[in-house]
């Protein structure tokens, strides 16, 4: 092997070793800190249908669903490194910290999937809990099953966060949509991982309340949920209990994921934010930063 080979082998060995070190210590619970600051080329609008391809099951070889060829289409290439110190997944995160969230997948399909509940929301009591980084981590878990693909939504409009997890300047997003009738195939982002598209939040905006709750929010929802039966859309909604925008937004998903923070958040919150949930569809709580490297799905 030539000094070259060997230099850059070692240089791989490292930036392993390096993201390893970063999730063994946890230095990626970034969301406490970055709370406050921090889609399908889709074909919301019009993929040609010449260019779908199919894909097959690999145990019969039956065809089980299209997917737009652009769904392959990386336009995006992530900083590997920065995403592992956010806790977020790659190809290269370890086997168990992959496992914990593959297992949180299959959780939330076996609950959800032969009820075609496809369009979810992932939320918390109060902020810095760990549900960006959970709907994040969900959204590329799913899109990585064969037959699965998935959208990833911000509307968290007061504190938009999800493109600060994955390193990427975003000028536009749903509320630009919302208000300005820009195309949602015009805002869509390919953050590099197959059948993975990321619709972003936009600018900060006040009135998210109402927007949230405008008509058009409600067809969007519905184009999302139906243009594609084998995907899953995840909205990362704002916290429960410091502004009604979550609560609103409930009323219009199948099901929601509650997020909870291991020895943080009070009882009485909990109890509280379940409360106002009462009448929806809680597919699972999920129990985040635990001292052992785990997610807890109770529900």
């Amino acid at each position: 092997m030539s000094k070259l080979l060997k230099a850059v082998e070692k240089a791989k060995r490292n930036r392993r070793t390096q993201e390893d070190n970063w999730i063994e210590k946890g230095q990626s619970h970034v969301e406490p800190a970055l709370a406050g600051e921090l889609g399908d080329n889709d074909d919301s609008s019009g993929i040609d249908q010449d260019k779908r391809i199919t894909t097959a099951d690999p145990l019969g070889g039956a065809e089980k669903c299209t997917i737009p060829k652009s769904f392959f289409d990386d336009d995006l290439v992530l900083d590997e490194l920065l995403l592992a110190k956010n806790r977020i997944l790659t190809k290269h995160s370890s086997s168990s910290f992959t496992d914990i969230y593959n297992l949180l997948r299959t959780q939330i399909l076996h609950r959800t999937k032969k009820k075609g509940h496809n369009v979810l929301m992932v939320t918390s009591a109060m902020p810095g809990e760990g549900k960006t980084i959970t709907s994040i981590n969900l959204a590329i878990s799913i899109a990585r099953e064969v037959d699965q693909f998935a959208l990833l939504v911000d509307t968290d409009m007061r504190n938009p966060s999800i493109h600060k997890y994955l390193g990427i300047d975003v000028s536009k997003g749903l509320s630009d949509h919302l208000l300005h009738d820009i195309p949602v195939h015009e805002l869509l982002v390919k953050p590099g991982i197959d059948k993975l598209s990321y619709l972003p939040s936009g600018d900060p905006i006040r009135g998210s309340t109402e927007i949230l709750g405008s008509p058009k929010l409600q067809e969007l929802i519905m184009e999302m949920k139906e243009r594609y039966p084998d995907r899953y859309v995840i909205f990362d909604c704002p916290d429960l209990l410091n502004a009604p925008d979550a609560l609103v937004f409930s009323s219009y998903v199948d099901g929601i994921i509650f997020v909870i923070e291991a020895g943080k958040t009070s009882r009485e919150y909990v109890k509280k934010a379940l409360g106002l949930l009462e009448d929806r569809n809680i597919v699972g709580v999920v129990l985040n930063k635990t001292d052992k490297e785990s997610l807890d799905v109770v529900i």
